[in-house]
């Protein structure tokens, strides 16, 4: 009984996970209402009705109903002024991180939530993003990925930024050693450059480990 409850919680996981990034038009509708939350940077949470945009402006702002009715009083939120907000299956954290922009606080889209570091999504713009065309046979997600290319963020809250794998790649031991500090094992691992945990590549190794032995 343990074990199938595990491989249900695991699978819950997964599936929040995998409709986080599920942004094809068949599910949700741009400019629609759909039933979301925000939370404003002292905490209160008021629950109403969000409108659904492309995945980069919905970074950046939140146009925000108490009202399932798009004729009614609304209220823009930029998202530096939340903490965290949900808009339909999309949850959303405001960390420092923004792309090109740097650490300016910003949503980005929670992957996982579980442990001491959290996975995000960071969504850019295409260069000329808004002049791209569907190509023949392309689907609305392929497409819609080429106009907002994904970065995968990492945030812990001890530290004042999220990082991405790039910020490794340069003296990954030595980078690595230092975010991995407060697990003194796992970070001589990586100083040691012991095979598992001397490049980008286990990364997801690593910090899966470290959030499985964090407090």
């Amino acid at each position: 009984m343990i074990i199938r409850g595990i491989t249900i919680v695991l699978f819950v996981l997964i599936g929040v996970s995998t409709n986080a990034q599920d942004w094809s038009l068949d599910k949700y509708k741009y400019g629609e209402l759909y039933k979301g939350y925000v939370i404003d940077n002292e905490g209160t949470r008021i629950d109403g009705y969000i409108k659904y945009r492309n995945r980069w402006v919905m970074q950046n702002e939140v146009i925000f109903y108490k009202t399932n009715n798009l004729e009614s009083p609304k209220k823009k939120y930029m998202t530096s002024n939340l903490s965290e907000y949900k808009v339909a299956d999309k949850l959303y954290h405001i960390i420092p991180y923004s792309g090109s922009a740097g650490i300016q606080p910003r949503a980005n889209l929670v992957i996982n939530a579980e442990g001491c570091i959290k996975e995000y999504v960071w969504y850019d713009r295409a260069s000329s993003y808004n002049k791209l065309k569907k190509r023949p046979g392309e689907s609305d997600e392929d497409f819609g990925a080429r106009k907002f290319p994904l970065t995968t963020v990492y945030y812990k809250s001890t530290d004042g930024m999220g990082v991405t794998k790039a910020f490794f790649k340069d003296d990954f031991a030595k980078k690595m050693y230092k975010y991995l500090i407060l697990n003194k094992d796992l970070a001589k691992k990586a100083k040691s450059k012991q095979a598992g945990y001397s490049k980008l590549l286990d990364i997801a190794k690593i910090f899966k480990e470290y959030n499985k032995e964090c407090k």
